[in-house]
Formats: C-alpha cells, structure tokens, sequence
C-alpha cells in the first residue's frame, strides 16, 4: 500500500491534492490492477475527512452525474476527471452491510421487485433473531447491482462514508473493480466524523487490506495549525447540521464544535486519575455544562429543559463519538495507583480540573467554593461534609452533582432551608456512588423537581426506590444498581423516563418484586443480575423496544410482558433455575424468542407460556372453546400468533412437545378496520368472522361448479345470517357435520396462527415447525380467503401421527392440508 502525507491547511488544499491524484490515474494505463482505483483519506487524524469527501464529490458532480448538489462557489471539473456517474454512499452511523447495499441500490434506482427483496430478506432475519448490525449483504441483489453497472457503460466514482470498523469489500456488494472498470474510482473514509481514537485503530483495520492501495492522510504545519484547524473542524461541524434541520432553534455547528472541543478535553482529563464516565454521562456534561446555546426556550422551566434534552440526544445521535477511547491500557495508571486514587479526597470539574482537598479526613472546609460559584458540573471524591447543608450551595449555576465514596458529616455552615431547596430545584443530573443516602432521602427528593437523570450505585443501607414513582416526575433515566433496596420496585405512568436500569440489587428478607406499567417514553430496560428478584411485570409500554436481561437470577419464578414494542426477547445471557411463567401478550412486534441456555440449570421447559401477538381478542376464544369445551387461557400454554415464524423460536423448548397435546387452529385474523366501498372506516370494529363469511359466499358463488350444493344452501341461508350477531351463525356448519373433537387436556397447548392476510396477497401457505405437528392431536383451518396449504418447515418430515382429528371448512383455495 502506497501511503502519503500531505501538507494542506484548508479543505480546498485536500480537495484538490485527491482530485490530482484521480486525474493522474485516469490517465494512466487502462488495464492496471483494480487495487489502484480505491483511495483511502484519512483527513487530519481523522478529522475532516468528512467534509473533503463531500467537497469532491461537489467539485466532481455534473448534470448527468446528479448525485450532488453543486454549490455556485466550487470550480468546475477540470478535463479528465470527468465521472458520469457519481454514487455518494454516506454510512458515517454504520447499520450493516445490508443497509449500505440498500443505499446503493437507491442510488441505481433498482427496480421495486428488487428493493422488495431488502424489506423480505429483513422479515426472514427478524423472526431468524439476527440483529440489524449484523445482516450482511444479499448476494442476489449484488447481483443486479452488478448488472445496472455494467449497463452504465461509463466509468464511475464511488465516495463512501465508512462508519464501521473494518474495510468493506464492495465487490461482495456488488461493485466489482475488474479491468473492464478499471478507470472507475473509489474514495473512501473511516469511522464516520469527529473521530477521536487514536490513529492505530486505523491502522489496525487497514493492515490487511485486500483492495485499498493509496493512504493518504493530511497534516498542518505547527505555525498555522491554530486557525486553520478550526476551520477544519467548523465545516466537519456543518456536516453534522446538515442531519439537524428542524429540530429546535441551535447553531448546530457552532454547537458541534464546541461540543467536540469539549469532549477532547474530557478525555485528556480522563486519562489522569479521574474517571469522568463518559459512556454514561458523555452527553450530560455537554447539556449541564452550557455547551449548548439553546436560542429559542428558557432552560429555567420544564418544558425548555425538556427541549434542551431531546436536541442535545438527537446531536448525540449525530456525533457518535468514540467517547471511551482513552480507556487505552497502555495510557491507564496501574490497578494500585488507581485504588489509592479513588481514596484521594478530590473535587473536580472540567472547567476548573482537579482541585486536592487538603483537610483532614477530606472534610471540606468553609468557603471552599465561594471562588467558584460559576460550576455547572461537580464531582466531589472521598470526601466529608453535610449532607443537609452543603458547601457547594453558592453554585448557583450547578446542574450536575456527582458523588463518589462520600461520607456525611458535621455541618460547618449556617444555611437557610430555602438555599437547600433552591439548590435542589436547580439539579439536572446526580449521581450517588458508595455515598451515604441522606442525599436521597424524602426530604431531599421533594425538592429534586427538574431532576432528569439520577444513578445509584453501592449504596449498602436500604433505599426506598419508590421515593422515585412519587417525587420525581421528570427523569428521564434511571439507574439503580448494587444497592440495597425494598422489595418492591413500582414505576407508574412516569410518562418522560426512557431508560430504566436494575442491576444486581438486594434487599432484606424479602423477595424483589419489578412492575413497570403504563410508562409511554420507556425505550430501555437493563437488568444486569439480580438474585432477589422472582418477578418481573412490563406492562402497556408501547415504545419498549430493548429488554436486555443478562447475569444471574437465581429466584426468578415470572416474567410478564404486555403491550411492549420488543421484537426479540433476548434471554440467552440469562442464568435461570426456576422460571416457570412467561407471558408475551399483545407484543405484536415480536419475532423472535433466545431461550436461557440449558447448561444454566433452567427447567427443560415451563409451566406456563403465554404468547400473543396479535393485539387481538375475540373469535379465537369462542372458536376453541366450541370445539374443545374450554377456553385458550384455560391451556397451559396458549399461543397466539400472526405469523407462524415465530413459532420456531420454541425449538430450545421443544421437550414439552414430546409429552403434551396440541390443538393447532388457523384462520383469519380476529378482527380488522372494516372499510366500506367509498373509502370511510367505521368507527366500530367488525368481526372479520362476519366479513370473511360474506366474501365466502361470493367466492363459492363464483366457483359454483365446485360448490353447486353449498352455493344452494348458502344462498337460502343468506338472509338469516344477515341478521346474525357478529358472525355467530358459522357457514361452516352448514357446510358438513363432523365427528366430535378429542380431548386436549389443560396441560397440553393450544395454538392459533392467523393466515397474514394481505393486500397483495393472493395465496398463502403457513408453514409449522415439525415438533408441533408430531404433537398435534386438533387441526383446524377455517375462514381464510387466502391460504393454500399447511406445510411443515422445509427439509422436514413430520410424521402427524399424534393427529386425531382434522378440519378445513370456509377455505376455497386450500389444495393441501397435511
């Protein structure tokens, strides 16, 4: 690999050193190795190569190319650096290889049967489990965006944004520099913008490197460097604004700028004996410390802290900063030096560093802080003072407060209660680590009103946590871990907290108990550990889409989930001996379930399992309990689905199916929107038994040399099943008269799988995996327009011999049921 280091103090001075080097390639020989057309700019350390490839990409970009936005102020091409087609692939917030061949194919403007194979492949791999970073490409789209290259019959330039941390082969994708293309080009970048990492990690993913030959990366001379660096960074910063349009009123890139500078200081702070904790506070500093200049709001009420906290996350989003970056071990103090340093009596801040604490026992002496009455951030470490009037009350601008091994002590100041309120009302951010809890006592917490994050951590004297449910109605998130705790966690309509965390708690005597309910804002939910605990109970949550359970639950008996956005109940990190319960109700966006390992002593299998992702009730319960004589919920286990793929997540618990019977019904959706012939939605929901019914009858009209004797008595029936209640009068009835079901016993499991009717959908089979179907006793499909056939999953031979008892009725397109 060639590599280069360019003197340039501008963007337009790098700009015009890549457009050299891709001019005097072009003109070079037209039969050169593939490996000279893919160049790798690494900008300043990292920084600005955003910018420059986008710069290029504008100088470069002719009408016929259009794939930028040519600005009135950049030069035209010079000859031989012409591109008729540019693609600009911008993945500086790396997803996966999928989704970068997917912007690939946009920009080729594929056709739509194409781009529907991308939302096919990501349904098959939401109900596999696989996760969104780690699907990879499809071979046969590559295939197609092969094919539109070489319709192309130009040459072209590909500038890509690479956000992730390896080099992507493009010919996997689909772009393939062979010597046919061999004046097609490719710039490309790493790691997405605002680097901060070190330059090895750059060096790391490109020592292997299979196709990149020319490293080139720019640097400024010490006697200019100021400035010119600054500008750099300013129109790094504009390439973040241009993801922030509408969304509150902020200089986006001066705020990205100083944001930026801000964390690069952190983290040379951090790399002394002060853990600042910037994966968990990384973005509090910036909102507590002023960093942001909010234009438009007052932070001194709630609403404007509201807005300044949604636009300060969504920047975030923007930035992805490598905020732990210098956890480096080579850069880190020892494990001894580090313990004594955590014993230091020390306060901090990033405006002001780190200031010793030099009095006996670390007691904080009066006026300590009078100096420094502009602090917005303040960590006090292995220090003493009064909790109930604090040294630091003269700060009247402290947002966030942190606590660190600190100890309760004699009061040396005469306080008003009003200042100590006033204080408290003012806190954004606390955090309480191995400190004594009179900070979170009730009296405290009444006044902690604009408080938006709080962290507890090793507290060992027992916290009521449901002081949080009714004094702090604006958190935003909470974490609670490693401390001592009542047993009963209950979190309510707190409708603005987003991320909840419970890890490795105890409590005394009792068993731990967590219900979280009706709480519209929770997204997250971690529970690292937790041998207390016996339940769990997440209800009517919509926007919960993370439950991340790993460690230790050695008491965990339930688990209940309803009305929850998760799509994959991930518990394979999950050590557990005793759960016997879990319910998944109305989780219509699940896909997929990873069982506990059984190497973890769990049960072969549970109780009890519910399952439903429908979001609906209704004619499921009447139509098992007429042909069984008892209700689903009366199964031990009861599943209720909308797409039979789920299903294959019970194969880690397929035991159960060896010793139990299963009643397997498939039919229509329960309910669904009626919309009559203009366009208008009732306001009710009808029974789709009763719409499904009316279609049947036109459908066995028309096929009336198939139906001749149903049509007949459909047709003298027609007028007693318009005055039926819902559907309650069932076609199917007319149509045979079958033998009396067997008996599924309470234990066994009851199965029902909607036949995903849609739109576009013109036949459909459901496909069951084979350890159900040996097991199943009860099959029953009915009131479907459009399936064709139940099929066990491919490469699989079920042998049904457990069956007893089948029916198909009110299904004209059926050619196969077994």
């Amino acid at each position: 690999m060639r590599t280069e280091v360019i003197t340039a103090a501008t963007i337009d001075e790098a700009v015009e050193r890549i457009l050299k080097e891709l001019k005097e390639d072009a003109a070079g020989t037209t039969g050169s190795s593939s490996r000279h057309n893919v160049i790798y700019f690494d900008g300043w350390d990292g920084l600005g190569a955003s910018a420059v490839l986008r710069a290029v990409g504008r100088r470069l970009a002719t009408p016929a190319a259009g794939s930028q936005e040519k600005e009135p102020s950049d030069p035209a091409a010079a000859a031989g650096l012409e591109f008729p087609h540019i693609f600009h692939i911008d993945c500086s917030k790396w997803e996966s290889r999928r989704t970068m061949q997917r912007l690939i194919a946009e920009q080729l403007k594929l056709p739509a049967s194409v781009m529907d194979m991308f939302d096919a492949q990501d349904e098959e791999d939401d109900y596999q489990g696989v996760g969104k970073g780690s699907r990879p490409e499809i071979s046969q789209i590559a295939v197609h965006i092969n094919r539109q290259i070489q319709k192309l019959n130009h040459r072209f330039l590909l500038i890509f944004h690479n956000g992730s941390h390896e080099e992507i082969d493009l010919g996997s994708l689909g772009f393939l520099l062979f010597d046919q293309y061999s004046t097609s080009k490719v710039l490309w970048s790493f790691q997405g913008r605002f680097r901060l990492y070190p330059r090895t990690k750059v060096n790391r993913a490109l020592k292997n490197s299979r196709t990149t030959e020319f490293f080139l990366s720019a640097a400024v001379s010490r006697d200019i460097e100021g400035d010119k660096l600054s500008d750099i960074l300013y129109h790094e910063a504009e390439e973040v604004a241009r993801q922030m349009v509408n969304t509150g009123g902020i200089d986006w890139p001066a705020a990205s700028t100083n944001i930026f500078l801000y964390m690069m200081k952190l983290c040379r702070m951090g790399n002394d004996l002060t853990d600042y904790d910037l994966v968990t506070h990384g973005c509090n500093y910036w909102k507590c410390d002023a960093i942001i200049d909010p234009q438009q709001g007052d932070v001194g009420t709630s609403a404007g802290v509201d807005r300044l906290w949604l636009s300060s996350e969504a920047l975030q989003r923007e930035m992805q900063l490598d905020a732990d970056y210098y956890k480096c071990p080579s850069d880190l103090p020892c494990s001894a030096v580090r313990q004594l340093s955590q014993s230091m009596p020390h306060w901090t801040s990033p405006t002001f560093g780190i200031m010793l604490i030099q009095e006996p026992h670390g007691q904080i002496s009066k006026g300590t802080f009078k100096q420094f009455d502009k602090l917005c951030v303040l960590k006090l470490s292995a220090c003493r003072f009064s909790f109930t009037s604090p040294p630091f009350l003269c700060c009247h601008n402290l947002k966030f407060l942190w606590l660190d091994h600190c100890r309760d002590g004699s009061s040396i100041n005469e306080v008003k209660e009003e200042d100590i309120n006033q204080f408290l009302q003012r806190l954004w951010v606390l955090d309480v680590r191995h400190s004594n809890n009179a900070f979170l006592s009730k009296e405290m917490m009444d006044f902690m009103t604009q408080l938006r994050e709080l962290n507890v951590l090793g507290d060992k004297e027992l916290w009521h946590v449901n002081l949080v449910q009714s004094q702090l109605h604006n958190i935003h998130k909470l974490r609670i871990k490693e401390t001592t705790v009542d047993s009963r966690f209950l979190f309510s309509g707190m409708d603005k907290m987003k991320l909840l965390e419970l890890s490795r708690n105890y409590t005394i005597n009792e068993w731990s108990k967590i219900y979280v309910k009706s709480c519209r804002s929770l997204e997250t939910i971690i529970i690292n550990g937790f041998d207390d605990l016996v339940d769990i109970s997440l209800s009517e949550c919509a926007k919960l889409k993370n439950i991340l359970l790993r460690g230790s639950f050695g008491n965990l008996r339930k688990i209940v989930i309803i009305g929850a956005g998760v799509e994959t109940l991930d518990l394979s990190a999950v050590t557990v001996s005793y759960l016997d319960e879990l319910c998944l109700l109305d989780c219509e966006k699940l896909c997929a379930i990873f069982w506990p390992p059984a190497e973890g002593g769990r049960k072969r299998y549970m109780d009890r399992l519910r399952i439903d992702t429908t979001q609906r009730e209704g004619t499921t319960e009447v139509s098992c309990e007429h042909i069984t004589g008892k209700p689903p919920s009366k199964f031990d286990w009861h599943i209720t689905v909308r797409d039979a793929r789920i299903l294959q997540s019970l194969e880690s618990v397929k035991d159960y199916f060896s010793s139990n019977h299963v009643h397997v019904e498939i039919s229509s959706p329960s309910y669904y929107p009626y919309v009559d012939d203009v366009g208008s939605r009732d306001d009710k929901m009808k029974s789709s038994g009763q719409h499904v019914q009316e279609n049947l009858q036109q459908q066995l009209i028309m096929d009336t040399p198939i139906y001749a004797d149903v049509t007949t008595t459909l047709k003298d029936n027609n007028k007693q099943q318009k005055h039926a209640n819902e559907g309650d009068i069932d076609a199917a009835e007319i149509m045979c008269i079958c033998p009396p079901p067997p008996s599924v016993p309470s234990q066994g499991c009851y199965i029902h799988i909607e036949d995903q009717t849609r739109a576009k959908l013109q036949a459909a089979s459901t496909t069951i995996p084979t350890f159900i179907c040996d097991s199943a006793k009860i099959l029953q499909v009915h009131d479907s327009l459009h399936i064709t056939s139940v099929l066990a999953a491919p490469l699989a031979s079920p042998t049904w011999n457990q069956l007893e008892w089948c029916l198909s009725r009110a299904v004209p397109q059926i050619g196969m049921c077994l």
